[in-house]
């Protein structure tokens, strides 16, 4: 339920150029979704489905929200930070799908 509320929110209710696409070396195209929690700044992903990924090889919280710190809440601080790890994720996310392993 909450996916497909995070799915309806990124795919639908947000306009296009208010989304993130990361587009990795490999050519992979990955659709972020960003948000403030009232504690920091979070990144989902949108698109791919990644709900049947290990959460633990690929740095991913259940519901496809992204681990950007060793924060509890796994968030960033700022939205330039939780940005740019998200970017890194996804690069890190494209070698994973092509390797098994995660990059860092």
């Amino acid at each position: 339920m909450v996916r497909d509320c995070i799915w309806d929110r990124a795919t639908r209710a947000i306009p296009y150029k208010r989304r993130t696409v990361a587009d990795t070396a490999a050519r992979d195209v990955l659709q972020l979704f960003l948000w403030f929690d009232g504690a920091g700044y979070q990144v989902t992903v949108a698109s791919p489905d990644v709900s049947r990924e290990d959460p633990h090889a690929c740095h991913l919280y259940p519901h496809g929200r992204i681990c950007l710190s060793a924060d509890s809440g796994g968030g960033m601080p700022t939205l330039e930070g939780a940005f740019a790890k998200s970017v890194l994720w996804a690069h890190g996310f494209s070698v994973y799908q092509r390797t098994g392993s995660f990059p860092f």
